[in-house]
Protein backbone atom coordinates (compact mmCIF):
# COMPACT_ATOMS: atom_id res chain seq x y z
CA UNK A 1 0.00 0.00 0.00
CA UNK A 2 2.82 2.43 0.59
CA UNK A 3 4.12 2.09 -2.96
CA UNK A 4 0.36 3.39 -4.27
CA UNK A 5 0.41 6.14 -1.45
CA UNK A 6 3.58 7.35 -2.97
CA UNK A 7 2.49 6.74 -6.63
CA UNK A 8 -0.60 8.73 -5.90
CA UNK A 9 1.42 11.29 -3.97
CA UNK A 10 3.01 12.03 -7.14
CA UNK A 11 0.59 11.96 -9.94
CA UNK A 12 -1.69 14.45 -7.58
CA UNK A 13 1.06 16.50 -7.70
CA UNK A 14 1.93 16.51 -11.42
CA UNK A 15 -1.64 16.87 -11.48
CA UNK A 16 -1.64 20.12 -10.05
CA UNK A 17 0.74 21.60 -12.07
CA UNK A 18 -1.31 21.05 -15.39
CA UNK A 19 -3.65 24.09 -15.07
CA UNK A 20 -6.21 22.54 -18.08
CA UNK A 21 -9.92 23.27 -16.79
CA UNK A 22 -10.55 20.29 -19.92
CA UNK A 23 -8.40 17.85 -17.74
CA UNK A 24 -10.80 18.26 -14.71
CA UNK A 25 -13.86 18.28 -16.44
CA UNK A 26 -12.72 14.85 -18.41
CA UNK A 27 -11.30 13.21 -14.98
CA UNK A 28 -15.05 14.06 -13.18
CA UNK A 29 -16.89 12.53 -15.85
CA UNK A 30 -14.76 9.39 -16.13
CA UNK A 31 -15.35 8.75 -12.08
CA UNK A 32 -19.04 9.48 -12.56
CA UNK A 33 -18.95 6.84 -15.26
CA UNK A 34 -21.78 4.41 -14.67
CA UNK A 35 -21.40 2.44 -17.56
CA UNK A 36 -19.19 -0.50 -17.14
CA UNK A 37 -17.95 -1.09 -20.93
CA UNK A 38 -16.67 2.23 -20.86
CA UNK A 39 -14.66 1.75 -17.55
CA UNK A 40 -13.29 -1.59 -18.86
CA UNK A 41 -12.63 -0.26 -21.89
CA UNK A 42 -9.90 2.15 -19.80
CA UNK A 43 -9.03 -0.56 -17.84
CA UNK A 44 -8.54 -3.22 -20.77
CA UNK A 45 -4.70 -4.06 -21.05
CA UNK A 46 -5.35 -5.29 -24.15
CA UNK A 47 -6.06 -1.68 -25.94
CA UNK A 48 -3.21 0.58 -26.05
CA UNK A 49 -2.76 3.31 -24.37
CA UNK A 50 -2.09 5.75 -27.30
CA UNK A 51 -5.93 4.64 -28.82
CA UNK A 52 -7.22 5.31 -25.54
CA UNK A 53 -5.61 8.44 -25.00
CA UNK A 54 -6.34 9.43 -28.29
CA UNK A 55 -10.53 8.99 -27.71
CA UNK A 56 -9.88 10.85 -25.03
CA UNK A 57 -8.67 13.78 -26.51
CA UNK A 58 -10.58 14.07 -29.09
CA UNK A 59 -13.74 13.90 -27.24
CA UNK A 60 -12.68 16.62 -24.61
CA UNK A 61 -9.89 18.51 -26.85
CA UNK A 62 -7.38 17.86 -24.50
CA UNK A 63 -4.02 19.85 -24.23
CA UNK A 64 -0.23 17.87 -24.93
CA UNK A 65 0.16 17.75 -21.14
CA UNK A 66 -3.30 16.55 -20.46
CA UNK A 67 -2.56 13.97 -22.94
CA UNK A 68 0.52 13.21 -21.41
CA UNK A 69 -0.99 12.64 -17.59
CA UNK A 70 -3.26 10.29 -19.71
CA UNK A 71 -0.60 7.98 -21.14
CA UNK A 72 1.47 7.91 -18.31
CA UNK A 73 -1.77 6.66 -16.31
CA UNK A 74 -2.21 4.04 -19.29
CA UNK A 75 1.04 3.22 -19.59
CA UNK A 76 2.15 2.07 -16.20
CA UNK A 77 -1.84 0.78 -15.78
CA UNK A 78 -2.72 3.05 -13.25
CA UNK A 79 -6.10 4.41 -14.07
CA UNK A 80 -7.54 2.63 -11.43
CA UNK A 81 -5.96 5.29 -8.99
CA UNK A 82 -7.69 8.09 -10.84
CA UNK A 83 -10.48 8.74 -7.84
CA UNK A 84 -7.12 8.80 -5.13
CA UNK A 85 -5.23 10.67 -7.08
CA UNK A 86 -8.01 13.61 -7.55
CA UNK A 87 -8.57 13.23 -4.13
CA UNK A 88 -4.76 13.83 -2.75
CA UNK A 89 -4.69 16.50 -5.86
CA UNK A 90 -7.34 18.65 -4.14
CA UNK A 91 -6.24 18.32 -0.60
CA UNK A 92 -3.03 19.25 -1.93
CA UNK A 93 -4.37 22.20 -3.62
CA UNK A 94 -6.49 23.07 -0.22
CA UNK A 95 -3.02 22.91 1.76
CA UNK A 96 -1.34 25.48 -1.04
CA UNK A 97 -3.99 28.07 -0.47
CA UNK A 98 -4.07 27.51 3.18
CA UNK A 99 -7.12 25.62 3.47
CA UNK A 100 -8.16 22.53 4.83
CA UNK A 101 -11.13 20.29 5.18
CA UNK A 102 -13.05 20.15 8.78
CA UNK A 103 -15.56 17.53 9.28
CA UNK A 104 -17.74 18.21 12.16
CA UNK A 105 -20.26 15.71 13.41
CA UNK A 106 -22.91 16.46 15.71
CA UNK A 107 -26.22 15.74 18.00
CA UNK A 108 -28.49 18.14 16.54
CA UNK A 109 -28.08 20.33 13.04
CA UNK A 110 -25.87 23.11 13.77
CA UNK A 111 -27.13 26.72 12.79
CA UNK A 112 -24.97 29.37 11.12
CA UNK A 113 -23.46 31.13 14.71
CA UNK A 114 -22.55 27.95 15.82
CA UNK A 115 -20.29 26.77 12.50
CA UNK A 116 -19.12 30.26 12.50
CA UNK A 117 -17.85 29.85 15.88
CA UNK A 118 -16.09 26.54 15.14
CA UNK A 119 -14.12 28.14 11.89
CA UNK A 120 -13.31 31.12 14.18
CA UNK A 121 -11.35 28.34 16.68
CA UNK A 122 -10.22 26.25 13.62
CA UNK A 123 -8.52 29.23 12.01
CA UNK A 124 -7.24 30.88 15.38
CA UNK A 125 -5.69 26.90 16.38
CA UNK A 126 -4.69 25.64 12.96
CA UNK A 127 -3.97 28.50 10.99
CA UNK A 128 -5.57 27.68 8.03
CA UNK A 129 -9.19 28.75 7.04
CA UNK A 130 -11.46 25.91 7.15
CA UNK A 131 -13.84 24.52 4.64
CA UNK A 132 -16.93 23.19 7.23
CA UNK A 133 -18.64 19.91 6.26
CA UNK A 134 -20.98 19.08 8.53
CA UNK A 135 -23.73 16.11 9.78
CA UNK A 136 -26.02 15.20 11.88
CA UNK A 137 -25.11 11.74 13.88
CA UNK A 138 -27.88 10.35 16.13
CA UNK A 139 -25.34 7.90 17.43
CA UNK A 140 -24.05 11.34 19.54
CA UNK A 141 -26.13 11.98 22.57
CA UNK A 142 -24.97 15.78 22.79
CA UNK A 143 -21.90 17.60 21.47
CA UNK A 144 -19.61 17.54 18.90
CA UNK A 145 -16.84 15.80 17.14
CA UNK A 146 -14.52 17.82 14.78
CA UNK A 147 -12.09 15.63 12.16
CA UNK A 148 -9.55 16.73 10.46
CA UNK A 149 -7.25 15.11 8.14
CA UNK A 150 -4.56 14.05 11.32
CA UNK A 151 -6.35 14.56 14.37
CA UNK A 152 -10.16 13.83 15.76
CA UNK A 153 -11.57 16.02 18.40
CA UNK A 154 -14.32 14.73 20.63
CA UNK A 155 -16.39 16.89 22.60
CA UNK A 156 -19.43 14.90 22.40
CA UNK A 157 -21.21 13.32 25.58
CA UNK A 158 -20.62 9.99 24.20
CA UNK A 159 -16.72 10.86 24.18
CA UNK A 160 -16.64 11.86 27.84
CA UNK A 161 -18.44 8.95 28.79
CA UNK A 162 -16.40 6.75 27.36
CA UNK A 163 -13.68 8.60 28.85
CA UNK A 164 -15.01 8.38 32.49
CA UNK A 165 -15.81 4.15 31.41
CA UNK A 166 -12.08 4.10 30.71
CA UNK A 167 -10.73 5.84 33.76
CA UNK A 168 -13.08 3.93 35.99
CA UNK A 169 -11.91 0.70 34.68
CA UNK A 170 -8.35 1.71 34.70
CA UNK A 171 -8.08 1.56 30.74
Amino acid sequence: MRVNRSLIYKYANVLNTIKDRKLYMTINLLLDLKDEYIRKFFLDPTISYQNKTKILSEIFSLDEKSERFFDLLFIHKRFNLLNEIKALSEKMAMRQNGMERVYVRSAISLNEEDKQAITDVVEKVRKTKPVLITKVDPLLIGGIIVDFEDSVIDLSISGALKDLESFIFGG
